[in-house]
């Protein structure tokens, strides 16, 4: 039997219909033959073993009479399992055809024991991109976090795929002779923490943790793990949490440390636990989303509050939802961000919202201002007083949407005052590493160019075999780390003689706009973008003759104090402050 997944149930049937009918659907008449579906109740109060016996056909069924939590339950089911991989499901979860498949053959791969998942809310927001280990100033110790809980699910960052030390058992797959060689989740954890065990466990064999962000699971987180119902209320829960951490740190804590390295190898980040005091409170503006985080959203928001505050606003930020990955910053930009940080909007101050993704959602207080690089959003934008969207098309699409022209206005993303470039080392292309197949595209583009042209790769994550992909494809290219400074990404342009920016995630293609204000000539896919917008169409081509675009941009170039005096005159801090209405819209 190539793999076994393994459901335990407690209560909440109609949460296990929904999940087993997804597992019908996407293994379909493989169930039985070459999958094994284990079904373990944990002693239901409701009707779900009766449930679980009209799946007998397909599935292999246990019915314990007592709760043996969500450990416990597990383990039983491993003791029937019969198959090479044990995938660990939980039943609150709705999986799409392809990701089992691709998680088993993860988990077999040589040297690898465990392979995750990420996992997404019905919402579209993130469950689990992974799990880093952070210092908790209160328990005095490294304890595992969900990194990039409730963004945006697409956040290129979490598209990725990367080693680190822990998966969430939600959706996990084993070795069994990996499970079995570590005796499987210790039943001393009482509902929580036992996977962070498990895989801390395999690690110490020397074999390797796999997140697959490009594998994607729905999860209803809290309808139901297995878990014994008197563990949601209050108190009970509390107590046990306590007691898990307790002996998660007993265990563990004296060889973990804060994972820094992963952070900064995967995604240029930092991990922060600590909270400033906010010591003021009189700002006029207050910049809302991820001022402080990673991806094309969070630059955004930053240049937002760079360009205000170098107006003379005072401006506060606020991190939504709430995230310990910080973009790794240096200079004033990192200095106005810990001003921000540590101030508290006054009366009567205007939020300017800069939604990461098309799931972000949150209240809109007034006065509310919504920054859009896509028309497509969570945020209920009839409540805003303004939209500023990115570039005419979006305009346009939230006009046809039935916005009030009145209370749209078209911004062009704001781009710092930068110098202007040499130019001289040849292409620089961001590489989409979150999304295979764009960075294929990208990579096939420059795989046509003259062997003499320079090629630098600039991935927007270090995804997992990526300098492999990168060695067979273009072996003379230099492959960069991720760039999480948009400061630090300006000066790599100024020494490129093109740019091609090719991702689709930046829906305010910040980066191609950076590029051309250091001068470099740049080659987008998107003709209706706020590129094309500020630059004119000639940056944009059709994804099919990229390679043309380049080599003619290589090949004439044109003048790069041009295009950089074109993006100060429509982006620069002046342009922004006029276009936005500064004076009007916003407090001082």
């Amino acid at each position: 039997m190539l793999a076994s997944i393994i459901v335990v149930t407690h209560g909440q049937r109609e949460v296990t219909e929904r999940c087993l009918r997804s597992l019908r659907a996407a293994l379909g008449d493989r169930l039985k033959r070459s999958w094994q579906l284990v079904l373990v109740d944990n002693a239901s109060p409701d009707d779900t073993p009766e449930l679980l016996r009209s799946w007998s056909d397909l599935a292999t069924v246990r019915l314990l009479d007592e709760n043996r939590n969500f450990a416990g339950g597990c383990n039983a089911g491993a003791e029937i399992a019969t198959g090479q991989v044990l995938v660990f499901l939980n039943n609150d979860t709705e999986v799409p055809a392809g990701a089992l498949e691709a998680l088993v053959e993860q988990a077999l791969e040589p040297g690898v024991g465990v392979a995750g998942s990420r996992l997404l809310f019905p919402d579209g927001t993130l469950q689990h991109a992974g799990v880093a280990f952070i210092d908790h100033p209160q328990l005095r110790a490294p304890m595992p976090q969900h990194v990039f809980h409730h963004q945006d699910g697409q956040l290129p960052a979490a598209c990725g795929s990367y080693e680190l030390d822990c998966v969430t058992a939600a959706c996990m797959a084993v070795r069994a002779d990996t499970f079995r060689a570590v005796g499987g989740f210790d039943t001393a954890f009482r509902n929580g923490l036992e996977d962070v065990d498990l895989c801390l466990k395999v690690r110490l064999r020397g074999e390797l943790i796999v997140y697959r962000g490009d594998v994607v699971v729905i999860h209803h987180e809290g309808s139901s793990r297995g878990r014994g119902e008197e563990l949601w209320s209050t108190p009970a829960r509390l107590e046990a949490m306590a007691h898990n951490d307790r002996l998660l740190i007993s265990r563990w804590s004296a060889l973990l440390g804060q994972d820094d390295d992963l952070a900064a190898s995967a995604w240029d980040a930092a991990l922060d636990s600590e909270q400033p005091p906010r010591l003021t409170h009189d700002a006029g503006v207050l910049i809302v989303g991820q001022p402080y985080g990673i991806g094309p959203a969070a630059d955004e928001a930053r240049a937002i509050l760079a360009t205000l505050a170098g107006f003379g606003h005072r401006v506060a930020t606020a991190n939504q939802p709430a995230s310990q990955v910080a973009a790794r910053l240096t200079g004033r930009l990192r200095e106005l961000l810990d001003e921000a940080r540590r101030r508290l909007p006054g009366p009567g101050a205007t939020a300017i919202h800069v939604p990461g993704g098309a799931s972000d959602r949150w209240p809109l207080p007034h006065p509310s201002i919504v920054r859009l690089g896509s028309a497509t959003t969570a945020l209920a934008v009839d409540d805003a007083h303004e939209v500023w969207a990115s570039s005419p098309l979006v305009a346009d699409e939230l006009i046809a949407a039935g916005l009030s022209p009145e209370r749209v206005r078209t911004v062009p993303p704001p781009v710092p005052s930068v110098s202007l470039g040499p130019g001289g080392g040849g292409v620089l292309a961001v590489l989409p590493a979150h999304d295979h197949a764009e960075a294929s595209t990208v990579m096939s583009a420059l795989a046509q160019l003259p062997r003499a042209v320079r090629l630098r790769l600039l991935p927007t994550v270090a995804t997992r075999g990526l300098d492999a992909h990168v060695a067979g494809c273009l072996p003379a290219a230099e492959l960069l780390r991720p760039c999480s400074d948009e400061l630090r990404f300006a000066e790599l342009a100024a020494t490129a003689d093109a740019v091609l920016a090719l991702d689709r995630s930046d829906v305010f293609e910040r980066r191609a706009l950076v590029a051309a204000a250091v001068g470099a000539a740049v080659v987008t896919a998107r003709p209706d973008g706020p590129a094309a917008h500020v630059l004119g169409p000639r940056v944009a081509h059709d994804p099919a003759v990229l390679s043309a675009a380049l080599a003619a941009a290589l090949a004439e170039p044109g003048d790069r104090a041009e295009r950089a005096a074109s993006i100060a005159a429509r982006c620069g801090p002046a342009a922004f402050a006029s276009r936005a209405g500064s004076d009007r819209a916003l407090a001082t």
